[in-house]
């Protein structure tokens, strides 16, 4: 060691010593019941973290490519267009820049007290090479970066959860474990058990000295019971065995424990009893935000006496007003959070938005298919380029995403960094307002605060002052002309390019009355043989190998007092074995009772589901359903379900002429998990989030 860097170890030394001793650190946390509390004042804490995903396991939606999607992936493709020496160079830039130490001073400073740090086991223990038996082999190189990033918690304060996101073998068949497309964790337990053993061993103890380790979240989202062959039960062993290695050296940290099925059933983990400090640590996109969503994980808090973690939500665009929601309900519950995560590439979804430079979106482009192949000179000037501009002194802050976390407050930062002069990122873009239909127009703006007002054919639109414009609430002969807006604030302002829209008559579905109500069976009667059927063909998440495999018609009708639906469905393998209602085959039926298209559920909007072989309408998202009247019937080649919804329990009076926001989805389970899933009208499964997306039909005669 050269005097330089044994002089700064030693000051580094100094300084966390006399913290210790003057100001020990707040975020060394324990349990207590159903309670996360600090273990010096044994006063009850609620967890307010950020995750930080990307940094040592990167996604591809978080980089902005799809084809290319998980570590492994992208590791060999920078190879491969630079060598492995420059690729080196490249990913050492990018751990160095992408998290730093002002980050977890600046993330202090909003509020959070915890981190959780999504670990990739290939990172400090490589994938090849690695012996039969221990001892394995590990990069000191890399561990660096996680000595370097524990050294800051320690100084100032903030709390460490680690996360082991990515297993030896691969937890799951999926990128966000980086596996190779099978479990092998789960498939060659000879192998990859020990080695996640060690590794979980090694990181105890090499940090067993910190005061801000937080706890161990075992295993992210680990899959057993989809596969065929593999026992749920041994998420349970494997558990036990770890746990009982982190005990020999942190016997109070906190284990964070997942259930199967991307964190969602726990009963393989039942009894919850192997250890005094378990967390519950539960997955849910959108945020929970009601009890009703919390219910399923609040009766295994209190049957158990343990505490509760949200330990991995958000992935919503502004306003983010269900942040908010969910946050404020969290701490009403006594539920901890994290928030997943703190940086992504140009997307508005997190604290802050990393720019894609125009070397790097060319790279993206070659390794989409759609580009030249960049010569090694480029690619690595690129390539180096992006990576310090994942720091972020070059990113975009979202201040307003960070508000929406209560009660997080990002004034003293923003306050810090100063006010900048408005810059437009994006531009508002010309588009067709389609009548019924949502017809939205959103501009990108740069420097905080911001102020927007927009303008149609030149005059200020009163009460038009947020990023996006929702002109579907505009009357129809209104929705048409050139809009602009312009962002100001203290700094100054900026107006925006003009955006034409032209208007189009309502086009789609027009619903026929019903002289007489259908007879409620599951059968297909004279009334629906006279309904055209409409087919569903929207694709929106997994596969579907046929439409024997699954298809989907539906049709609808209407009298004064109920809507009236009929679905049928085309599936060879039917299944309910799955731990949650959207994993089992069924529908979905998504209504917008007034046909606002908002940005978030309100009270007349609802995600309704019914599963095969039950018979309750479970209303998911939105106010309860009551009085619906319900059939279903099993048929040679899928099931039929048939609807009658009460026009007053959504809020819509059935009037001639009204508007109806729509979508019907059907979720196809072909054992164990939700193998795909079909919609009539949107194009990604994204209608749970918000009701702009729905489809519209019409009441007609």
């Amino acid at each position: 060691m050269n005097g330089l860097k044994m002089r700064r170890t030693i000051t580094i030394l100094i300084f966390v010593c006399v913290g210790m001793f003057q100001n020990p650190a707040q975020a060394y946390y324990t349990t207590s019941g159903q309670n996360v509390i600090s273990r010096k004042t044994g006063e009850v804490v609620q967890l307010k973290g950020i995750g930080l995903g990307g940094w040592l396991l990167p996604e591809g939606y978080m980089w902005g490519i799809r084809k290319l999607d998980r570590p492994r992936q992208f590791e060999a493709a920078i190879e491969d267009l630079i060598g492995p020496k420059q690729a080196r160079r490249f990913w050492d830039l990018y751990y160095e820049n992408f998290v730093t130490r002002e980050d977890v001073e600046i993330m202090k400073s909003w509020g959070v007290n915890t981190l959780r740090v999504p670990l990739l086991a290939s990172m400090i223990q490589p994938r090849d090479g690695q012996p039969a038996n221990a001892p394995y082999i590990y990069s000191a190189h890399n561990f660096e970066f996680l000595d370097n990033f524990v050294n800051w918690c320690e100084e100032l304060g903030m709390g460490i959860i680690w996360d082991l996101h990515g297993a030896p073998g691969g937890q799951n068949a999926e990128n966000i474990s980086d596996s190779d497309g099978t479990a092998r964790l789960w498939t060659e337990k000879t192998v990859y058990w020990p080695q996640t053993v060690d590794l979980w061993d090694k990181i105890t103890t090499r940090y067993a000295d910190y005061t801000c380790i937080v706890g161990y979240d075992l295993l992210n989202e680990p899959l057993l019971a989809r596969y065929p062959g593999v026992d749920p039960g041994l998420l349970r062993e494997l558990y036990v065995l770890l746990t009982a290695t982190i005990r020999k050296t942190d016997r109070d940290g906190i284990i964070f424990v997942e259930g199967d099925d991307w964190a969602q059933d726990f009963s393989v983990l039942e009894p919850l009893d192997w250890d005094p400090h378990l967390v519950l640590a539960f997955h849910s996109y959108p945020p929970t935000n009601t009890q009703r969503g919390l219910q399923r994980w609040d009766d295994q808090r209190k049957k158990y006496n343990i505490p509760l973690w949200h330990g991995e939500t958000g992935e919503q665009n502004p306003p983010w007003e269900i942040y908010k929601q969910s946050t404020h309900f969290l701490e009403s519950a006594n539920v901890g959070w994290n928030w997943w995560t703190h940086k992504k590439f140009e997307l508005s979804r997190q604290p802050w938005s990393i720019h894609r430079t125009e070397g790097f979106e060319k790279i993206l482009a070659y390794w989409n298919g759609k580009g030249e192949r960049p010569s090694k000179w480029q690619a690595k000037r690129w390539l180096f380029k992006q990576a310090r501009m994942t720091n972020s002194v070059n990113c975009e802050f979202l201040p307003g995403m960070v508000e929406s976390l209560h009660p997080l407050d990002p004034s003293e930062y923003v306050n810090r960094v100063g006010i900048k002069k408005p810059a437009i990122a994006v531009q508002p873009q010309d588009q067709v307002a389609v009548e019924g239909y949502g017809s939205v127009i959103r501009v990108k703006a740069f420097g905080y605060p911001l102020d927007y007002q927009w303008y149609r054919n030149g005059k200020p639109i009163p009460n038009a002052t947020s990023f996006e414009l929702f002109i579907h609430e505009f009357d129809f002969g209104k929705r048409g002309g050139e809009y602009h807006v312009v962002v100001s604030n203290e700094k100054g302002n900026a107006t925006s390019n003009p955006a034409s829209v032209t208007t189009q008559s309502f086009n789609s579905m027009v619903l026929k009355q019903a002289n007489q109500a259908p007879v409620f069976d599951g059968e297909l009667d004279a009334l629906w043989a006279a309904i055209t059927m409409t087919k569903m063909e929207q694709v929106v998440s997994g596969d579907r190998d046929s439409d024997r495999d699954l298809s989907a018609h539906f049709a609808m009708t209407y009298d004064a007092t109920m809507l009236y639906v009929l679905v049928q469905v085309v599936d060879d393998i039917i299944s309910t074995d799955a731990s949650i209602d959207y994993m089992k085959d069924g529908i979905e039926l998504y209504l917008d009772g007034d046909n606002s298209k908002s940005a978030f559920y309100d009270a007349d909007d609802f995600q309704l589901r019914y599963v095969v072989d039950e018979s309750v309408l479970v209303s998911s998202i939105g106010a309860t359903v009551n009085g619906a009247v319900l059939a279903q019937k099993r048929v040679p080649d899928g099931y039929q379900m048939e609807l009658a919804i009460p026009w007053e329990a959504i809020s819509s009076t059935g009037a001639l002429g009204d508007f109806l926001g729509l979508d019907i989805h059907i979720n196809d389970n072909d054992g164990k998990t939700r193998h795909g899933k079909l919609a009539w009208y949107c194009t990604r499964d994204n209608a749970y989030q918000s009701p702009s997306v729905f489809g519209t039909v019409r009441v007609g005669r």
